[in-house]
């Protein structure tokens, strides 16, 4: 009967074990997941910021100006034209 008892322990080690490597690996692909975003949010906000002071008219080496509205987040546009940054 131990030797029962014994197998059924390593069996639910073993299937522990498995879900614990599994909640791990999927808090990290998460987590790259959600930097991965961030990145290219600021990116994309950079490049509406280049876009709306090139239809302003901005010159080269002029200050880059307004605001970029962008999913829930407002980025804040600065950096000279046509080099424009984003910030939030």
């Amino acid at each position: 009967m131990a030797e029962k008892g014994q197998g059924a322990l390593e069996y639910l080690l073993l299937i522990g074990g498995a879900v614990l490597v599994a909640v791990i690996v999927i808090t990290l692909l998460l987590n790259i997941a959600n930097q991965g975003q961030t990145q290219t949010g600021d990116t994309s906000a950079a490049a509406l910021c280049r876009q709306q002071n090139a239809l302003a008219g901005t010159a080269n080496g002029a200050a880059c100006t307004g605001t970029v509205p962008l999913g829930n987040d407002t980025y804040n546009c600065g950096g000279t034209y046509p080099n424009c940054t984003a910030s939030t």
